[in-house]
């Protein structure tokens, strides 16, 4: 079996988990772009996030990974002393800090920071430990509220003011952590005009949007010479779905209670599915509550209609199979509950056949006695 990595002990200081590597990027006919690349959790030792990604592009590159997976807490010296290092070396005219999910907190929060470069972030949490996000998975303390998190995070507040480069900020509002950090940013968007240079573009996508957009070649367009306008390539896949903040907030606010163990409100969640019908993510969850409530019907009818609308889209057969695979799984052990054991074995077997078997698909099958074929 594959040995999973492991993070480096906590108990060590925070700079004993940044690792860099620079690479300068031909010796001719560069683009004089420093792409500052912040890995995603749970790359290994040796190894970057997107770095095959950017070694097929011209520009210069550093690369950075916090192997705590403690979405780089604590290593702001390290990494300014690293880009000052880079910047030195290759002599850019721009600058780019890009990153997903944790590596898109700190591309948001290095630009935000030093104020010398285009930011690309992908997925950021701009309440790191939210009970919900990912970065609470990895055990990242509960800020509290969302003006403890910005005083957590210096950098952060900045966010209330006019950036001095452009900030592309891509949320896939499937997912709720990433509904609330565009509820943030397009209210406070919405008060201070002066605040165009802040793109919060709002995505049909998950948490790793990154790997969707990848999969339909738009990353690869947006980052070849960072000159194209990222709005125009997702617009083109029909990806951008504006929502009104209103909509983002009371969605990430009502997940994140059931995370907890409280099912939100049923008349709030139809409420919310006025401002976004048909709304794939508030779908899953009215259908987790539902079947919180033991009412499995009604999640199965709801799940069934959230992965209809994913078919029913061509730019959503490239979300991530991991999350694709989830509703489906759900919809199975639903059906198990209900005594439609024959069902719910054809469903698995059937995505089973779709995608790689993985440790859930495994397991449910066992649990519930599926033989399924060979992977």
């Amino acid at each position: 079996m594959e040995q999973m990595p492991q993070p480096i002990p906590e108990k060590d200081p925070p700079e004993a988990s940044l690792r860099q590597r620079f690479v300068s990027g031909p010796q001719s006919g560069g683009s004089g772009i420093l792409t500052v690349v912040y890995s995603q959790v749970r790359v290994p030792e040796g190894r970057f996030g997107l770095e095959r990604l950017f070694m097929d592009t011209r520009h210069a590159c550093l690369f950075l990974n916090d192997l705590r997976w403690r979405w780089y807490e604590g290593q702001t010296a390290a990494i300014d002393a690293a880009i000052d290092a880079a910047v030195a070396e290759a002599k850019p005219s721009r600058i780019i800090h890009y990153g997903s999910s944790m590596g898109g907190h700190a591309a948001l929060a290095a630009g935000l920071r030093r104020g010398d470069g285009e930011v690309h972030s992908f997925g950021p949490e701009l309440e790191p430990g939210r009970p919900g996000t990912q970065s609470a998975d990895y055990g990242l303390p509960h800020p509290g509220t969302a003006a403890q998190a910005l005083t957590l995070a210096l950098e952060l507040a900045r966010l209330e003011t006019p950036p001095a480069h452009p900030l592309h900020l891509y949320f896939g509002h499937f997912d709720a952590a990433d509904a609330a950090g565009a509820a943030r940013v397009l209210t406070r968007k919405a008060e201070v005009p002066a605040m165009a240079g802040v793109h919060a573009h709002e995505l049909a996508s998950c948490h790793a949007s990154h790997d969707h957009l990848y999969a339909l070649n738009v990353i690869r367009k947006i980052i070849r010479t960072f000159e194209r306008d990222p709005a125009a390539e997702l617009a083109a896949r029909d990806l951008l779905q504006p929502l009104p903040p209103a909509f983002h907030a009371g969605f990430a606010q009502a997940a994140e209670l059931l995370v907890q163990g409280i099912v939100p409100d049923e008349a709030e969640l139809l409420r919310l599915s006025g401002l976004a019908p048909d709304h794939i993510g508030l779908l899953r969850l009215r259908a987790d509550a539902a079947a919180a409530c033991g009412n499995l019907e009604a999640a199965l009818a709801l799940m069934t209609e959230a992965e209809a609308q994913i078919a029913s889209h061509p730019g959503l057969a490239a979300l991530p199979k991991r999350w694709r695979k989830d509703l489906t799984l759900a919809r199975i052990r639903w059906m198990a509950d209900l005594g439609r054991q024959a069902a719910a074995a054809d469903l698995l077997r059937s995505l089973a056949a779709q995608m790689p078997h993985d440790a859930k698909v495994l397991a449910l099958a066992g649990e519930l006695g599926i033989n399924l074929p060979e992977s």
